[in-house]
Formats: structure tokens, C-alpha cells, sequence
């Protein structure tokens, strides 16, 4: 297990050993399926559960043996049961019947700590053990708890069931409310990271540590923009996170000059599940006076207000923009302090390390939390070298960049969002621009149409020429966008488009150097899709 050799017997001792223990396997099953009594179940079952754990129907029938002998058995089966995870520590039979026998005995005492200190000193990673531990380590002494995990640490600081281990006993000891430590247990525990990293800077596991030590538990979702269009009679909703919406979950409610709306709420993509974009039909609005309307989700939050005036086509509220948690909103709102307190050492750890991935990667996002646009040429350098360096998660590396220079993009954006060139391969955070009207991502790598597409209802210029879409998908249609640019990306049918013809104002589509243009039929098959559209393939 975990890289440990396990020595074989020949061959021939082998087939000896498998053929007696396929002997009595096959006569004990006999004698059970005949009905014995329950102290016979008991003696044939456990001959079968002392070589192999893992016949589940043994441990079924030994329950049902137990129940109807009563007596104080509860001692002797927790000591049968150890005897069993002796031969496999990771038989989930001989785990689920130990839990089953301690749920009718009193709480388990130092036996069963015990146990697992044993069994998690022959494999560290066994997950059992550490369930069960954290299961008796609810009444038990946090700090005796953070002991147990620190030594194992110091004996393997790769151990990443003991980091884990100890980061949730700080969280149910009360020490990381809403991801935030104490100063003091901080303080420790930002010491034993550092001891970690510097002993071995390749080790993933403390970095990971590192970065959940500075998390906060993600927030919950909420309003970043509303948008009320009069000439759809629509009323869209935007939130932080994708959120579930429906009759059964009524915390998002409408009123209109104070009155309570009963709409019907669709996700801007059309589909039952959580979306970032949610949609209801509006009554038509008053034409000669203002139209206050105030949307709440969830009881006891603040309503977002907005109100259309008279002779206004759309009204919209959108939510400012927290520079610092745009790109990691879980440490974003952390001490700054803090923060610029562990740039220094990952720094300095570079200078000893410079391919160390956890040091890179850590330090691009403490540098982005901090100060995204100070930092960029830092920034992006760094995640040039974690690429090279982690050339097996070059996707998730390509993702991290991109989501970076969107960030800078975002927060320099006016009217548009112009992003040529980056070698985008995802666009996220559109949800916190849904107020733009231009979007322009030529030049980049991205397969398929953004997700968060959908929020952008006051978009009219979409640019993605030379990228690799090859289909549109079930692109959620736009109400309001007129120009779509799609020239030299490798889209080969008509079929593609189809979601085109959903939105409403689309004018103008450009499909320069495209294989549908040169396509048998194709341009015909495109003017047949969409007959209101002026199409250039040119």
C-alpha cells in the first residue's frame, strides 16, 4: 500500500494457501445458508472474517446473530473487529460493523484511539482511521488533537491527511470562524508551514495548507446586478455564484412600487439548474411616471433598487467592484498585513527554489489579493514559470492566467471589455461586468462560447474571431446584441449557429475564412437559418 512492497510466498505455497482458504470459505457459507444457530453464526463467520473482511454477507449475517443473543458482546466484537482490520486495515465491512457495534456501547475510550494510532503509523493514508479519529476527536481536547497531527508532520511533512486532519479540528475547536484563526494560533500554525515549505520546497501538501489557512469559507451567493428592460417587459437578476431558482425556493422575490410581484423565474441558458442569470416577464410599466422596482434575495438581506424612468428603454444596478477579491475572493478579504507578511518568505524561497510550483503559484495569488495591477509583470511572470515548471497542469495553469489578465482587464474596463491576445482559454467573471456593451476577445484560445454569457443583457458587440469555437452550443441568446464576430474560427455547419437564431436583434454576423464559407451549400444553409441577419463570409 502506498508504495510499500508486499512480499509474496511462491508460487506453489500460494495455490496451497488459496485452495485451503477456498475450502472453508465454501463449507462455512454451507453451514451458514443452512440456518444455524446464532453462536454457530458467530464461530462460522468469524473463520470466514479472520482471512477475508471483505465478505460483506458474513458481517450482515453476524449483526442479526448478534442482536438475537443479547449478553454484553459489545468488548469481544470490538476485538474481533481489530483483529480483522489487522488483516485489512481498509476493509469498509470490518469499518462499518465497528461503527454499527460502538453506536450500542458507551463512547469509545482510548482502545479505539489507540487503534487508530496504530493502524495510521503503518499507512498515514489510511482514511478510515482518520474518519473514525475525527469521530472520537469531537469530545476530545483540540489541542491534544493538533499534538497528534503535529507529530505525524514531523515525522512526514508530505502527510496531507494530517494537514487536513489539523485544519479541521481548528475549525471545529472554533478557531477559523469564517476561515479567519486566532492571532496567536496563526502564528503557529504560519511557523509550521514555513518550517515545512523551506525543508522541502517541492511538497505540495503545506502550500495547499497555506493557501486554506488564508481562506475565508466562500460567501454567500448575492446580487452583483439587476437590469430592468421595458421594451422586452423582462427583469434580470445576476448573481455572484451560480444559484438555484425556482417555486420550491422562493428567497427571490420582486416588488414594483412596493407591491409584491408573483413571477415565474427561468435561468438565462433555459435550463432547471443553477445559473448566474435569472429571468421573469414584467407587467408593462408605467409610461408616464417612475417605475421603483426592488428585488431581495434571501429573508433579511438589503433589497437592490432600481428604478426606470419615463421615456427609458432599460434601467440596471450593478454592484461596485472589491479590487482585491476579484481574483481570489476567499483571501481577498483577508489582514493584508497577513498577507504581505508571506510574499517575503515565498520570495526568498524562490531565489533558493526558483521550479518550486506551490511557492509560484501561492505567491501569484497572495500578489493578486494584494494589489492585482501593481503586481501584473511579477504576476505574470511567475505563472510563465509555474507552466514550465508543472507541465502536466499546463490547462490548469492556461485557466490561472486567464483568469488574471480578465481580471486586469475588468478592472480597466469602461463601456467595453477588449482582451485581444491573451491566449485566453476560459473568460470568467463576465457576471461582474454584465453592464457592458462591447466584448472583444479575438486572437485567443477558447473552444467554446463563455459560460457566464447569459448575464451580459446590455451587450450589442461580441468579438470572438480567431479562436477554435467550432459550435455555439446552447449559447443563451442576448437581447439586445447586433453584431457577432466569428471570422477564421473552424466552424464547418450551418447547425452550429442554430442558437443564433434565438436572439432577437442579431443584425450583423461575420464569418470571414471559415470552412462553412467555402462548404457545399453552406452560406445557403446559413441564409436559411437566419433570413433576418446580414451574413459576410468575406
Amino acid at each position: 500500500m502506498h508504495g510499500r512492497l508486499k512480499l509474496r510466498p511462491p508460487d506453489a505455497a500460494r495455490r496451497r494457501q488459496r485452495e485451503e482458504k477456498l475450502r472453508q470459505y465454501r463449507e462455512s457459507m454451507e453451514a451458514l445458508l443452512g440456518g444455524p444457530p446464532p453462536a454457530q453464526v458467530l464461530s462460522l463467520t468469524g473463520s470466514v472474517l479472520a482471512s477475508n473482511p471483505d465478505v460483506g454477507t458474513c458481517w450482515n449475517l453476524r449483526r442479526r446473530a448478534l442482536g438475537a443473543l443479547g449478553g454484553d458482546w459489545v468488548p469481544s466484537e470490538l476485538a474481533f473487529v481489530g483483529q480483522c482490520l489487522g488483516v485489512n486495515p481498509k476493509s469498509y465491512g470490518a469499518w462499518h460493523h465497528r461503527s454499527w457495534v460502538l453506536a450500542r456501547a458507551p463512547p469509545a475510550g482510548r482502545e479505539d484511539l489507540a487503534l487508530c494510532e496504530r493502524l495510521l503509523a503503518a499507512d498515514p493514508r489510511n482514511f478510515h482511521a482518520w474518519e473514525h479519529r475525527r469521530s472520537l476527536s469531537a469530545s476530545r481536547d483540540a489541542e491534544a488533537e493538533l499534538s497528534f497531527a503535529g507529530d505525524l508532520l514531523s515525522r512526514d511533512f508530505s502527510n496531507f491527511s494530517a494537514w487536513q486532519h489539523r485544519l479541521r479540528v481548528l475549525g471545529a475547536a472554533g478557531d477559523c470562524g469564517k476561515g479567519a484563526l486566532s492571532q496567536d494560533r496563526l502564528q503557529k500554525e504560519l511557523e509550521l508551514v514555513h518550517h515545512a515549505v523551506f525543508t522541502d520546497p517541492t511538497d505540495q501538501s503545506p502550500w495547499v495548507y497555506l493557501r486554506c489557512l488564508l481562506s475565508r469559507g466562500p460567501e454567500k451567493p448575492r446580487v452583483v446586478f439587476v437590469h430592468v428592460d421595458r421594451e422586452d417587459s423582462t427583469l434580470s437578476v445576476v448573481f455572484s455564484r451560480p444559484v438555484k431558482v425556482s417555486p420550491e425556493w422562493p428567497e427571490l422575490e420582486v416588488t414594483l412600487d412596493g407591491s409584491a410581484l408573483g413571477v415565474s423565474w427561468s435561468s438565462g441558458e433555459g435550463r432547471p439548474r443553477p445559473s448566474h442569470t435569472w429571468l421573469c416577464d414584467l407587467p408593462a410599466p408605467p409610461t408616464q411616471s417612475p417605475a421603483h422596482f426592488e428585488v431581495t434575495w434571501s429573508r433579511g438581506s438589503a433589497p437592490v433598487a432600481v428604478t426606470l424612468q419615463p421615456g427609458e428603454a432599460e434601467a440596471w444596478w450593478e454592484e461596485p467592484i472589491r479590487e482585491q477579491e476579484l481574483f481570489w475572493p476567499e483571501v481577498g478579504g483577508a489582514c493584508p498585513q497577513v498577507l504581505r507578511a508571506q510574499v517575503g518568505p515565498c520570495r526568498e524561497l524562490l531565489e533558493l527554489e526558483p521550479q518550486s510550483r506551490g511557492c509560484l503559484l501561492t505567491l501569484s495569488l497572495l500578489l493578486a489579493a494584494l494589489d492585482p495591477r501593481g503586481h501584473a509583470q511579477e504576476i505574470r511572470e511567475h505563472l510563465r514559470n509555474l507552466q514550465d515548471a508543472d507541465p502536466l497542469r499546463s490547462g490548469f495553469v492556461a485557466d490561472v492566467r486567464s483568469r488574471f489578465e480578465v481580471v486586469l482587464g475588468i478592472l480597466g474596463a469602461g463601456e467595453g471589455l477588449s482582451l485581444p491576445s491573451k491566449g485566453l482559454t476560459v473568460v470568467p467573471l463576465l457576471e461582474r461586468v454584465a453592464s457592458i456593451t462591447r466584448l472583444e476577445l479575438p486572437g485567443n484560445e477558447l473552444g467554446a462560447v463563455p459560460g457566464a454569457l447569459g448575464a451580459m443583457r446590455r451587450l450589442r458587440e461580441l468579438d470572438l474571431s480567431d479562436n477554435h469555437v467550432t459550435d455555439l452550443g446552447s449559447a443563451p441568446p442576448l437581447p439586445r446584441l447586433e453584431l457577432l464576430r466569428l471570422d477564421r474560427n473552424p466552424i464547418s455547419h450551418a447547425s452550429a449557429l442554430s442558437s443564433l437564431a434565438a436572439w432577437p436583434r442579431l443584425a450583423r454576423l461575420r464569418l470571414a475564412e471559415t470552412p462553412l464559407g467555402s462548404a457545399p451549400d453552406g452560406p445557403a444553409h446559413v441564409t436559411e437559418l437566419l433570413p433576418r441577419v446580414d451574413v459576410a463570409f468575406s
